[in-house]
């Protein structure tokens, strides 16, 4: 008898061609046969596959905080309503989950994001509508939050700054929430680690780059510098910004681009965006390339994956233009409802990746 259909493929080509095909639609494999639930739901090989394909289909992932306090004023609960974007502008997916909102720092790393509200935190894969609680003390109130992958140990990592009454003279106190990759996120754990000597920032989100997580140090122009924290020795330090002279930029911004940190400029008087990279070796500034936006204005900056070879720039004229460093070609993301709504969404990638 002739054999036909894709499931006499052989196990290894199946994989590479499900491994190229959005979650959306993988997840209604699932109902396919045993063996393709199994391989689409508990397959760590096939799952960390499925994500370095995913990286090359990045995705915009937008939120809207849906609340309505006349109905119950002692309700601090929240809606929040997350719609995916491809690069393209055409919705992907959009779902809605109730949380203990509302919400003051929401920030991605990955196919992951983290939610932080005044007392509690979410992890959530928006690719398979999760959102899992994180274990956390009850009235203690969240303050700066950063969120960062450590492929060494396979591990994401919450980071919490915080004051408290015996650490002074600007200096905050730490803990760190680890889980592993594909493991019950409530099966991690907290642990307190060194008083972080700088005062972070907390009007700017944080990036991730190769293991270490950047915020920007409460300071004036003159001494501007950005705070580092090495997830994998979990120790801080600090570096300065290569712009010096505010008065020539309008915005300035940092992001993850092509595995290293960047800072970017933004001038107004030439409709120019100069980009420095930190080079990982050295530790030296070195300016990469200055390009000219006109006739555009820019808003603000759009916060990518660290291995990214594209800029999302947000403009005045409610464009989001993505400029790619590779080609020196860009284009306009056409938009959304939501996205006029919350004008900073977030990069991320599809993942099947289980948080419980």
């Amino acid at each position: 008898m002739e054999n036909t259909g894709i499931g006499y493929l052989p196990h290894d080509l199946i994989v590479e061609i499900l491994a190229r095909l959005p979650v959306k639609v993988l997840c209604r494999f699932r109902c396919v046969s045993k063996s393709w639930r199994a391989l689409l739901t508990r397959d760590k090989e096939f799952i960390s596959r499925h994500m370095e394909c995913s990286k090359h289909m990045p995705l915009l992932l937008i939120r809207r905080y849906l609340s309505n306090p006349m109905e119950d004023p002692n309700n601090s609960e929240t809606t929040i309503e997350l719609t995916s974007v491809d690069m393209q502008g055409d919705v992907a997916d959009r779902f809605k989950k109730v949380i203990d909102g509302p919400v003051h720092t929401f920030i991605s790393c990955g196919s992951l994001s983290v939610l932080c509200c005044m007392y509690t935190l979410y992890v959530c894969n928006p690719s398979i509508r999760e959102i899992m609680r994180v274990p956390y003390r009850s009235g203690s109130r969240l303050h700066t939050v950063g969120f960062g992958y450590l492929p060494v140990s396979n591990e994401y990592k919450i980071v919490h700054l915080y004051y408290h009454s015996y650490v002074g003279n600007g200096k905050m106190g730490c803990e760190i929430f680890s889980f592993r990759s594909g493991e019950d996120v409530s099966s991690g754990s907290w642990r307190r680690i060194g008083d972080c000597p700088f005062s972070a920032w907390t009007s700017e989100y944080p990036v991730c780059v190769n293991g270490v997580i950047y915020w920007t140090l409460s300071s004036g122009w003159k001494d501007r510098s950005i705070l580092c924290l090495d997830l994998k020795r979990e120790e801080f330090s600090s570096i300065s910004y290569p712009i010096r002279d505010s008065r020539k930029y309008s915005l300035v911004e940092y992001i993850g681009l092509l595995g290293s940190l960047c800072v970017v400029g933004f001038s107004e008087e030439t409709s120019t965006m100069d980009i420095w990279m930190l080079k990982n070796k050295t530790k030296i500034w070195a300016m990469e390339c200055s390009i000219s936006l006109s006739p555009l204005c820019p808003k603000l900056l759009i916060s990518t994956d660290d291995h990214s070879q594209e800029i999302l720039v947000h403009m005045e004229q409610r464009d989001l233009i993505c400029y790619s460093l590779k080609s020196q070609k860009s284009w306009r993301i056409g938009y959304h409802r939501a996205m006029k709504n919350y004008n900073k969404p977030r990069l991320y990638y599809g993942s099947l990746l289980p948080l419980g």
